[in-house]
Order: structure tokens, then sequence, then C-alpha cells
């Protein structure tokens, strides 16, 4: 980030310029985003730990997206984070993207080609990242994951992880075509079983299945919806 963009985004969250996101019913845990826009029009994502601890996930992401933009990922990744410290609290400094997040209500409205062309996308981008060597992810970073294997989790068959792909972590064009990915703090290397945790998550298991379904045939494997949702249950028990 150059200085003078630097300069002019810490004045303006120094004052309060900086806009609020509502996040409705689903308030993201680890930190609170903002929107702002500079004098040179550029628009920025502002996020606000909520807590000292979680910075560590601001320095995680700072690390990991100039390595994501070589792996030539079909999605949008930020280009660069910026972290900024005032008033005794860490901000996180990131390019906005635009677009709709994905939701069942949503989904339900789709076109059979608009569902059948985001289930595939998905799929893909999850073997995309999934083929990427553990060895070659850069280093300073920890990729622990932050749940538990299952005892018939084969260690060996572990891949880099999202580990956090839910609504509010990815964003779709108005066509329904995956657009950005983000919110990587939780990246890890673990069993690619645990990739699609989240739409248990969500309650959405109709999506799970069709995105398993796909995955499968792109990747070779046989994830059953059934086999994730037991691997979800254990980790909640945990």
């Amino acid at each position: 980030m150059k200085q003078d963009v630097k300069a002019e985004v810490l004045d303006a969250i120094e004052n309060g310029r900086i806009c609020k996101i509502d996040q409705g019913k689903c308030p993201g845990g680890h930190s609170e985003p903002f929107f702002y826009k500079t004098h040179g029009d550029d628009d920025l994502i502002i996020l606000r730990a909520k807590e000292k601890r979680f910075t560590a996930g601001f320095r995680k992401q700072q690390i990991l997206y100039p390595f994501l933009l070589t792996r030539d990922l079909p999605v949008r990744t930020a280009r660069e984070l910026e972290i900024l410290e005032c008033n005794d609290k860490t901000y996180a400094v990131m390019e906005r993207f635009f677009g709709n997040g994905h939701s069942p209500e949503r989904f339900s409205k789709a076109t059979d080609e608009q569902r059948s062309r985001i289930v595939r996308q998905i799929a893909f981008f999850f073997l995309k990242l999934h083929s990427i060597p553990p060895d070659t992810l850069p280093t300073g970073v920890d990729y622990t994951p932050y749940f538990k294997y299952e005892k018939g989790d084969a260690k060996n068959d572990d891949v880099f992880l999202h580990a956090d792909f839910n609504y509010s972590n990815f964003l779709v064009d108005d066509d329904y075509n995956l657009h950005a990915v983000f919110d990587w703090h939780p990246a890890c290397v673990g069993p690619r079983i645990a990739e699609f945790a989240a739409f248990v998550y969500c309650n959405d298991l109709e999506f799970l299945h069709l995105v398993l379904r796909e995955y499968n045939k792109l990747a070779g494997t046989s994830i059953l919806p059934e086999q994730v949702i037991l691997h979800n249950s254990g980790r909640n028990e945990q």
C-alpha cells in the first residue's frame, strides 16, 4: 500500500470515517468489517480484530495472499493485505470485491444452468486448491487445523484447505459465476473431507450433495455426504 493511501486510511480510521458493514444475523467471529473509498477511488475493506489474539489471522493472510496469486486459482483473491495499528486496535486493509453472497434462498431462485455452473466452479476451485503441494506453502505460517482429526482420517491424504468456505467467504456474480474467495485465516493442511464441513455448518445439505458429486468426479474421490456430516459431528463433540 502506498504511503499516502496508508496515511489516508489511518486518518479515516482514527476519525471514524469508515463505514461499518451490516452483517445481519451472521456477524463474523474474529473481526468487524468496514468499507472505505479513498480519494483516489480505491475501494477497500477494513477489518478490525475483535481481540488481539485474532491478529495472527491477519498476519497469516498477509503471507498467503501473494502466494495464492501465483497458483492460478480460478477465483480472485486479495493481492495484498496491509496491517495497521490505530487506537490500540489492529486493522487489516485489502481490496474490496463486488458480488453476491450465496444462500440457500438465492440458490433456489437460480436457473438450472446457473445452479449447475456454480456447483462445477466450486468443485473445480476445490480441486485446484487441494492440488497445491503442502510442501510448497510459504513458511512462517501455522497450517495446523483448528479442528481435530477423526480416527478414520487418512493422514497421508492431507491437502491444503480453505477450511471455512461458508456464505460470507465467497462471492458470485449476477449470473452465478464464482467470483472471489476470501477470509483465508483458517487455511490449513488436513483431510479433504473437512473442506466440505462449512456446508453442514450452514445447513445447506442440498448444496453439499451437489458439490460433492461434482468434486468426486473431478478428483477421483468417493466422499459421501453422510461421511462429511459424521465427520463434522465428531469435530463438534471434541
